[in-house]
């Protein structure tokens, strides 16, 4: 049997708790005589994808495997773990059901296809509302909304600074125009809303375990809601809440499956006990070296290191030998090798000048990618890899499933080397260097500091390897990956001016055990 008529889960990624910091007179009405938590859980990662994912399947993160690049380019069909929607419609054949949202992968990538699933998006959260506020009208049975500004903010800003601060009272005014289109509809008094983060912050990143990234607001609120606070949340409960509220069975929680559940102290007749999950501990990372300290790389490597960009929450050249030029915007993540880690690919890549690519050189870089690769990813290069232009000089370096390749060009014909992963592909993340001895041909490729493939390419191709300058995180013209919606991650980029060899690499290797 129904408790309501309606739901509408809205939420806001990336503003973790911080709105206790802010000024949020929308969301306080709201939820004023409603269950409150300010100590809610994210779920670990305290990513995106993890945690939308685990709201609308109702599983952790290690069962239902979403992943941000994942989500991206593969749409979602589990029959064992259904999502909400796929659920509801099931049991209302005729029901509107609704996902309106910024951030698009979830509609690609979460939200099953073929369900009659109104699906929208929109380039920023004002827009976006605009169309919440339309579909609301029409009366939705469940309505799934996520606004991204903020999370986009703590990433530009820093988390919890004035900036993102700032979008999070923004976007509260959104969340009332929202109520307000449903007291417009009539339909107020018989839903059942509800209100939280997927994440918060730490610094200018997110996806590690320290408190202002775990810690979310979770609201609910409507008739029969009980007044108080809410002793234990996580994220991944919203699907529980959704299918208890619209009068379906919510299945057994069940260790290494279905583990959403209904929060305590949320409605006075819910019959099952609460069962508190075990939480991570926080992870002790190794902290970034400087790197003109004892032990940093400009002692270990001296002069022949010409470019070190280790992404600690910003595109500094820690050489100050090149010049770095953001197109579009990197995110940072703050679980990265040593402190935090660059997203790069479709939303955004780095231009960067006077790298010394005329002589030989070398390249070692961390890089981390999602599963099942179905499309070449353009991790950095100084041409572009699209047929048709995949002959201009220059090289692109480009990671596959199975193997990561880098492509020559000459001008008017092209030929590539191959370094294989393994028969199990690409897993998790590895340490790749690539040396190009321009006078010999010879190129090398080391994975996890193990030489892995030696090949020598004609000098036609290997003279011509500067093209049209050096990008990361796309192709040259800044449009491979991103036409295609990709992105991956990648930690600690360093260019050497030479051919590094094994001892260099031990350093290497050396350097990251320490």
């Amino acid at each position: 049997m129904k408790k309501y008529s309606h739901v509408a889960v809205i939420g806001i990624d990336g503003m973790g708790n911080f709105n206790r910091a802010a000024k949020t007179p929308c969301m306080d009405r709201i939820f004023e005589n409603g269950a409150v938590t300010y100590e809610a859980y994210s779920m670990d990662p305290t990513i995106s994808a993890e945690n939308w994912g685990g709201m609308l399947i109702g599983t952790e993160p290690a069962v239902h495997n979403l992943t941000n690049g994942y989500i991206c380019v593969h749409p979602y069909k589990n029959d064992k773990f259904p999502t909400v929607f796929a659920r509801l419609r099931k049991a209302y054949p005729d029901a509107l059901l609704a996902s309106i949202v910024n951030w698009n992968p979830i509609n690609i990538g979460i939200v099953e296809d073929g369900l009659g699933v109104i699906k929208e998006t929109a380039d920023n959260d004002p827009l976006l509302t605009e169309k919440i506020v339309e579909c609301v009208a029409k009366k939705p049975v469940f309505l799934f909304v996520q606004l991204d500004d903020v999370d986009g903010a703590g990433h530009h800003f820093s988390y919890g600074e004035e900036g993102h601060i700032k979008s999070i009272e923004e976007t509260d005014a959104l969340v009332g125009r929202i109520y307000a289109a449903y007291e417009k509809a009539g339909i107020a008094d018989d839903t059942l809303f509800i209100c939280l983060a997927d994440h918060g912050g730490f610094i200018r990143g997110h996806g590690g375990w320290h408190d202002t990234e775990k810690k979310i607001f979770f609201g609910v609120s409507g008739k029969g809601v009980k007044k108080g606070e809410i002793p234990f949340a996580v994220t991944k409960d919203i699907s529980a809440l959704v299918l208890y509220a619209l009068g379906l069975e919510v299945p057994a929680y069940t260790p290494g499956g279905y583990t959403s559940q209904v929060p305590e102290n949320v409605f006075e007749d819910y019959p099952r006990e609460y069962v508190i999950p075990s939480l991570p501990e926080t992870a002790k990372q190794k902290a970034h070296i400087p790197f003109d300290e004892p032990g940093g790389l400009k002692e270990i490597f001296g002069s022949s290191l010409r470019l070190r960009m280790p992404f600690e929450n910003s595109l500094e050249d820690e050489t100050g030998l090149c010049k770095i030029t953001e197109c579009g915007a990197v995110k940072f993540y703050t679980n990265g090798m040593e402190g935090s880690i660059a997203e790069f690919g479709a939303t955004g890549a780095v231009k960067i000048e006077n790298a010394p690519l005329t002589g030989g050189f070398s390249l070692a870089f961390w890089l981390i990618a999602d599963k099942d690769i179905e499309q070449n990813i353009c991790v950095l290069g100084t041409k572009s890899p699209e047929p048709g232009k995949h002959q201009e000089k220059g090289f692109n370096v480009i990671l596959r499933n199975h193997s990561v390749m880098v492509q020559y060009g000459c001008g008017n014909d092209d030929t590539d080397t191959v370094t294989a992963f393994g028969a199990d592909g690409f897993s998790g993340p590895v340490h790749i260097a690539l040396t190009f001895d321009t006078a010999t041909g010879e190129t090398k490729c080391y994975l996890n500091f193990a030489l892995a493939h030696t090949d020598v390419i004609d000098k036609k191709y290997i003279s011509s390897l500067a093209g049209g300058g050096l990008v990361l995180g796309d192709d040259i013209y800044l449009s491979y990956n991103k036409s295609r919606g990709i992105i991956f991650r990648l930690d600690d980029l360093m260019l050497f001016n030479g051919c590094i060899g094994e001892r260099e690499i031990k350093k290497l290797a050396d350097y990251y055990s320490a």
